[in-house]
């Protein structure tokens, strides 16, 4: 009998975009670790440069996506996609934190890029970033709220909808994988 080793489909999605902004043929690599037990590092993206290897740890996130149900209000601002994660803490271990969503798209359905219906959602914080926004969500209230969320209509523009304690629709577009890569790249060359 030979061993499995299974991986959880948001952490492959993460690898998988990830992937896209950093190629082997550019001298990246991403690895798991081989203990489940491996707190708060769930990938490891790696640069080969001039026979130094700088690394950077990965902690991934997930979150169920949620259509809109019902006629819009206007006491809401209706979004297409939801997502809903829990709070936790910020592990000290990883460099960067990927809230990882999966989503039906409509423009995956249309299109012969893609093998599937679904698109992944990325959002890329550092951990000193998840770790001041963790501490920002609250309540209307005013106390910390279990959990946060999102909503977008196309993941290229994507804001806070739960946890946000004045629900002033924050705009984190800045955050997604696209408009991240550079900061990784950075990082990794500051190693």
């Amino acid at each position: 009998m030979e061993p499995v080793f299974t991986l959880s489909y948001s952490e492959f999605s993460a690898a998988q975009q990830l992937s896209r902004y950093f190629p082997v043929a550019k001298g990246y690599s991403l690895y798991v670790p081989l203990s489940r037990q491996e707190k708060g590092v769930d990938l490891i993206l790696a640069e080969r440069v001039r026979g130094r290897t700088r690394t950077a740890a990965i902690q991934v996130k997930s979150s169920r996506t949620y259509s809109r149900r019902g006629p819009r209000t206007r006491a809401t601002r209706p979004f297409s996609y939801y997502t809903w994660f829990n709070r936790f803490d910020t592990p000290s271990n990883a460099d960067f934190v990927l809230l990882v969503a999966v989503y039906p798209s409509d423009v995956a359905r249309s299109s012969r890029k893609l093998a599937t219906w679904w698109s992944p959602l990325v959002m890329v914080f550092s951990t000193e970033e998840m770790r001041s926004f963790l501490k920002s969500v609250r309540t209307v209230g005013g106390k910390p709220d279990r959990q946060f969320g999102f909503g977008f209509d196309l993941p290229s523009a994507v804001f806070q909808t739960r946890g946000d304690q004045r629900r002033e629709y924050q705009d984190f577009s800045s955050h997604i994988l696209e408009k991240r890569a550079r900061r990784i790249r950075h990082f990794l060359l500051d190693k």
